[in-house]
């Protein structure tokens, strides 16, 4: 048979279709064009660009209906695991290939050259201990198809493992990705390998980075030039040449799940498939294992190269402030006295504090004097957050009122903050400590270019007294002297519909606390070491609550981590929650609360009648669908039905196909943060 002249290529367009249809359309080459490329392409009446999956002679005459490629943008552009990936997470987490692809294609754009030339970096020559000698030892014998895992608050310096097992690989010529759940940690661990691995083998991935020095390390990566790839989730996406070992630093971080947009993936399970994808080893690590963790651990599901250790009950070192008591001294101040000498008393003595609220703003919102109405964006309807300067700002999108707000009902100019935000509690440590170097870190600060790496300097040498922040300080550089840890209000953090909030307290007590003590107190020590400790602890942890007599409060002071654990878990079992299930949230959308309702109640029949079939009544669960709640200043309505279906098991095919073909009635979210 005579070649043919004509090649057919598959190609994925960069839109948004819908599931139910294919998302490779066929056209027409005179040339081969490699898988992974990216293309112009006709579609319709406009051109697009697309990425091409498949390439193959075509037999016979080419079809009249069949569109001629347009022009090669850039051959070679993803690499096969890279394809593999994207249809991996546009299946997994029905969302339209074309969108997904968008996370894998950087921007083409050149990196501006510098002249500043950098101070040569002096190397260090780090020796395992013999600890440190096993766990190499460990990681290296761990099979591909386990996952393995690091409980690192039991290790003195666990920064100097990761240290040596990125300049084993770096000496090898392979390729490491280390994932940080944040930003505020880049700087850091990019120090830390600086110091025994040479820069240009180092490249770091965030979405601080302009669009040329993303895509010039982009392209290092898939040369192969460097060898520690150092990001934050957006390093799953990136083409790597030769991988051979995936490594989530604080695996219990929810900022691993992309929540706000589409897909909706969770890092850790996309870090297993792209470990899988590569044949490299997968790592996890915390100092707070997830309760997660510790079930597969016990289920033989992860390896324990350094299994979880168990911590003695926080009691003694925890100091609850009632503010209710503190309301009725007539003290509003988000500052109780007791954190306020505290305070005081930390600073005399030439120690850092590190206050956490969970809001970033002067308050968590503002009504009207006069008609008591809630001040909300009028793009996304999320409540405003004052300013310092009077102003009103939105933190869900660019939205800021003008320098004279008025209530945009009844156009008075009175307004009455409710609760605490970062910018409040910055102001009153101003006020009361005028002589103290205070930082704040929230979203907002931490938005311009280079203010991750001031952060980390200014604390690195310590430049910093107070630092006020969300939770991203929690993850950034650790307080060399830090004495004294405060969380502004506790209860703003279990206000919020997430089977996690106990877990999440948790693990920020049990960071601060081991940010202070430097180590975290073993309950196998004796109670006379113990009591020593207690004595001999430089600091201490203010809970401020309107509720300190919460059962959440009591349990955590009495129990230790074992116990504790297990007692969630037992509850999770009870509730079919994770890891016992996994969830699916399906969210229906109306004009009026009516036809949410309706929606959501429709799908409830569809799904009921579906799960019924064979033994699936007892092993998946369907809740009823919530009312149908306004979204803020939308107009739309929103009723939530939550899906569990069988840990470990995938979605069966019925009911995956019933879901793939409805998506234009709801919205879907695997492995939700929140239930609403």
């Amino acid at each position: 048979m005579k070649k043919s002249a004509l090649y057919r290529l598959e190609i994925a367009p960069l839109v948004i279709l819908p599931l139910v249809r294919s998302p490779f359309f066929s056209y027409l080459s005179a040339v081969p064009v490699t898988a992974g490329s990216s293309v112009k392409i006709p579609f319709g009446k406009q051109t697009l660009e697309g990425v091409v999956f498949g390439c193959a002679p075509l037999p016979g005459r080419a079809p009249s209906w069949m569109k001629y490629v347009g022009e090669i943008l850039e051959p070679d552009f993803l690499t096969a695991e890279q394809l593999q990936l994207a249809e991996y997470i546009a299946e997994e987490y029905f969302t339209p290939l074309g969108k997904t692809l968008r996370h894998f294609l950087p921007r083409r754009a050149k990196a501006r050259k510098k002249n500043v030339s950098s101070p040569a970096q002096k190397r260090e020559t780090l020796r395992p201990t013999k600890e440190e000698a096993k766990i190499l030892k460990d990681v290296a014998a761990l099979e591909r198809e386990t996952p393995g895992y690091i409980d690192t608050s039991s290790l003195n310096h666990p920064h100097r493992l990761f240290a040596h097992l990125a300049k084993k690989i770096a000496v090898e010529k392979q390729q490491a990705l280390f994932l940080v759940p944040e930003m505020t940690l880049l700087p850091e661990w990019e120090a830390l390998f600086l110091r025994c691995i040479s820069q240009e083998k180092i490249v770091v991935l965030s979405s601080q980075l302009a669009d040329g020095p993303y895509f010039e390390a982009w392209e290092k990566i898939k040369s192969g030039e460097v060898n520690i790839i150092l990001a934050t989730r957006q390093g799953l996406f990136a083409p790597f040449k030769n991988l051979k070992l995936v490594t989530l630093l604080e695996e219990q971080d929810e900022s691993y799940k992309q929540w706000d947009m589409s897909p909706r993936y969770d890092g850790k399970r996309v870090s297993g498939e792209l470990a899988l994808l590569h044949h490299a080893k997968l790592l996890l690590t915390s100092g707070t294992p997830s309760i997660e963790s510790r079930y597969r651990l016990k289920k033989q599901q992860y390896v324990p190269l350094v299994p979880p250790q168990k911590t003695a009950p926080l009691g003694p070192l925890l100091e609850m402030v009632n503010l209710r008591l503190e309301r009725y001294k007539k003290n509003y101040s988000p500052l109780s006295q007791a954190l306020t000498l505290a305070i005081r008393t930390a600073l005399s003595e030439k120690k850092q504090i590190l206050l956490y609220i969970h809001r970033q703003g002067m308050s968590a919102f503002s009504v009207c004097e006069h008609c008591k109405n809630i001040i909300r964006c009028p793009d996304s309807g999320h409540a405003l957050s004052a300013n310092k300067d009077g102003t009103f700002r939105c933190l869900f999108c660019a939205y800021k009122t003008g320098s004279f707000p008025s209530c945009p009902s009844c156009g008075h100019l009175g307004f009455r903050h409710i609760g605490f935000g970062t910018e409040r509690v910055e102001r009153e440590a101003e006020r009361l400590f005028p002589s103290a170097r205070i930082f704040r870190a929230d979203g907002s600060t931490m938005r311009a270019p280079g203010s991750v790496q001031r952060l980390f300097e200014q604390v690195s040498q310590g430049a910093v007294d107070i630092l006020i922040g969300t939770q991203m300080i929690l993850k950034g550089p650790t307080l060399p002297k830090m004495a004294l840890f405060g969380m502004i209000d506790a209860d703003s953090l279990l206000a919020f519909p997430d089977f996690r909030a106990d877990e999440k307290l948790s693990h920020i007590l049990n960071r601060a606390i081991g940010q202070i003590s430097h180590k975290a107190v073993k309950q196998s020590q004796s109670q006379a070491r113990l009591r020593e400790r207690e004595e001999s602890a430089p600091g201490k942890i203010f809970i401020q609550t309107f509720h300190p007599e919460s059962a959440f409060f009591q349990r955590i002071a009495s129990l230790d981590s074992e116990v504790f654990a297990e007692q969630l878990l037992a509850e999770r079992e009870d509730l079919s929650y994770p890891p016992f299930s996994r969830l699916i949230t399906l969210t229906c959308q109306g004009k009026t609360k009516e036809e949410a309702d309706s929606k959501a109640e429709t799908l409830e029949r569809s799904l009921s009648l579906l799960l019924l079939e064979g033994k699936r009544k007892r092993q998946y669960r369907l809740n009823a669908p919530q009312p149908a709640k306004k979204q803020g200043m939308k107009k739309f309505f929103e009723s939530t039905l939550v899906l569990r279906i069988p840990s470990g098991q995938p979605i069966p095919l019925d009911i995956h196909s019933f879901l793939r073909k409805n998506t234009a009635l709801y919205s879907i979210d695997i492995d939700p943060l929140l239930l609403l």
